[in-house]
């Protein structure tokens, strides 16, 4: 196990090329282990009659970090984002004190219609992001910004309400 490491400080700056040829931007440490475990399949299976390793360790390096993005983007349509299960609870749990939810009219009030239209479309009547880009004739990353930018706008407000002490 030992020559492995050595493979893997010797490769720890391929392992970062290509994870910025790929644009990794957030949770680096999931893609850099990828990485590293395309690197050990790449060491364990390589054979010397096929040619150099290195361009063979880049090609699994590469692989691993496509396929774990993959399966990050599968994970991602599959699942609604965080800020869904809040508007969810607070728009159907009957539970919800009648201040909350008379906060959270104000707030969707102030919201442009076309704004509180992509909200009703995305968490209340279940489209997917794929679904709303074709409907707006936008990207999918267009409409994930739009929703981004609009829970923002209700963060701010919510903000902005002071709360009752007891």
């Amino acid at each position: 196990m030992d020559q492995f490491e050595i493979v893997l400080a010797q490769f720890e700056p391929m392992i970062t090329s290509v994870m910025n040829r790929c644009r990794i931007y957030r949770e680096h440490e999931q893609y850099r282990q990828a990485a590293r475990i395309g690197l050990w399949k790449a060491w364990s299976k390589y054979e010397d009659s096929r040619g150099d390793f290195a361009p063979y360790a880049y090609r699994c390096i590469q692989g691993a970090v496509l396929d774990e993005l993959k399966k990050e983007s599968r994970n991602e349509e599959r699942n609604i984002p965080v800020e869904s299960d809040t508007l969810e609870l607070l728009t159907i749990n009957k539970r919800v004190e009648k201040s909350n939810t008379h906060i959270l009219d104000s707030i969707l009030e102030a919201l442009p219609p076309k704004d509180l239209q992509l909200l009703i479309l995305l968490y209340i009547k279940g489209y997917s992001y794929d679904e709303l880009a074709v409907m707006e004739g936008l990207t999918k990353g267009g409409i994930k910004k739009r929703r981004d930018r609009i829970m923002k706008q209700i963060r701010e407000e919510k903000m902005k309400i002071p709360k009752k002490i007891k």
